[in-house]
């Protein structure tokens, strides 16, 4: 699974949480064979934040190659990575205290959200395209000061909630508001996550100090030797999932997966908003 959730990011483009959740979900859902024992009301705290531990290694490998090419702005990322990794932290400790069933449904409505996105086309940024229709020279690129807090501040904060990098929030604010060009927007983008990550997977570990029912090896909330069989794949195969975006049909490819997120999207709706309301 982390081989797919790193293949499939680098291939349609999405972020690896999209993936790892709903995995973890499903192991927790049947312990008989997993053997992934957790109290029920830490299912999507425990997913989310191992989850973001299996994303922070990723995002920062990712970050020094960008850096290799030379085309990570930083005086854009350093601003909105600092308020991502302050609000994730945040975002964690407030996560802890939410009912499972709400961050399953919230997670539900994200992936209907994006595979909406992925089966309609629309969202995407083409190459060198910006708000005013010519590409800033690399490194012009800049942000208010307010607007790197407020952008910051909302991906951190899905990042922590969810367990999901932030990428879907931080590339259209890198589009709209810092008038990017898409080679540029996807190293600021995977930079922004390296900053929120390893914020959020620090304070989910610090909130899980001394919570019971959690499986052993955990830091926390966060399941270290899951995330540790999940982070190679996903690390070695992100790259070759990028060199595959040229060679197969993905506009396709990604129809058919945003149709499986709908459909996984819906399930977690229909199955979790009812108990919800009731309780």
């Amino acid at each position: 699974m982390g081989a797919a959730a790193g293949g499939l990011s680098g291939l349609l483009g999405i972020g690896g949480g999209i993936v790892l959740v709903p995995f973890l979900y499903l192991l927790m859902a049947n312990p008989q064979w997993s053997g992934v024992l957790v109290d029920p009301g830490q299912h999507a705290t425990f997913a989310h934040a191992t989850s973001l531990a299996v994303i922070a290694p990723t995002a920062l490998s990712g970050l020094l190659a960008f850096r290799r090419h030379g085309l990570v702005d930083w005086n854009v990322v350093v601003p909105l990575g600092m308020a991502a990794a302050v609000a994730a932290a945040a975002g964690a400790q407030f996560a802890v205290h939410v009912p499972s069933d709400l961050l399953k449904v919230l997670f539900g409505a994200l992936l209907l959200w994006v595979g909406g996105r992925m089966t309609t086309g629309t969202g995407r940024v083409r190459a060198g395209e910006t708000e005013a229709g010519g590409e800033r020279p690399p490194g012009s690129a800049a942000l208010r000061p307010g607007a790197a807090l407020l952008g910051g501040g909302v991906v951190g904060m899905l990042s922590a909630l969810l367990g999901v990098g932030g990428g879907l929030v931080a590339v259209p604010i890198l589009h709209r508001w810092a008038r990017m060009d898409l080679h540029r927007i996807t190293a600021a983008s995977i930079g922004i996550v390296g900053f929120a990550a390893p914020a959020g997977v620090l304070s989910y570990a610090w909130a899980g100090q001394g919570v019971e029912g959690l499986p052993p090896g955990s830091m926390g909330f966060v399941s270290i030797p899951l995330a540790l069989a999940l982070i190679p794949g996903a690390v070695l195969l992100a790259p070759l999932g990028a060199r595959l975006n040229r060679r197969l049909p993905v506009k396709t490819l990604r129809r058919l997966f945003g149709a499986f997120l709908l459909a996984m999207g819906l399930r977690l709706v229909w199955l979790y908003l009812p108990a919800l309301a009731g309780g």
